[in-house]
């Protein structure tokens, strides 16, 4: 019965039949004809909508649920991005421009190849500094008034 209906209205949407020669062979009332016309253009929309396969529910109910997820999402990563803007400000505020390391920290360099980790072990103190030159930390300075430091 159902495919009858289909291929009916199929045939009277080509304009292969009248509808007044569709409804005389049906036996159905014009008022009948046009409730099947509506409910097979319908479902063929719902069947052909894009996304209609992806949500797994057919019809329009499909598409408006699958409509308010995509907007709920989009609405979630919009907060998410301006927090990150945010953040990514504040921290551009915090820390400002100029070297990533500083000569004067850290660990003073080794200056000798020969003294071991333990002082008074191996080579002599004396003769250690006395060929190496003291870290710039050890360097006391005093500053002049133009301010100029001098060792």
């Amino acid at each position: 019965m159902a495919r009858r209906r289909t291929v009916m209205v199929l045939r009277v949407l080509s304009g292969e039949l009248a509808v007044t020669d569709a409804i005389a062979d049906a036996k159905i009332s014009r008022g009948t004809y046009y409730q099947l016309e509506t409910k097979a253009l319908q479902a063929m929309l719902r069947a052909l909508a894009p996304g209609a396969e992806l949500t797994g529910t057919p019809g329009a109910d499909g598409m408006v649920r699958r409509i308010s997820e995509l907007e709920a999402q989009v609405k979630q990563l919009l907060q998410e991005k301006r927090r990150a803007e945010r953040l990514l400000f504040l921290t551009k505020k915090l820390v400002k421009k100029g070297p990533m390391a500083s000569p004067l920290r850290g660990r003073p360099r080794k200056t000798s190849s020969s003294s071991s980790t333990r002082p008074g072990a191996g080579a002599s103190t004396s003769s250690a500094t006395s060929n190496s030159t003291p870290p710039l930390a050890a360097v006391p300075s005093t500053s002049s008034r133009d301010g100029a430091s001098t060792p």
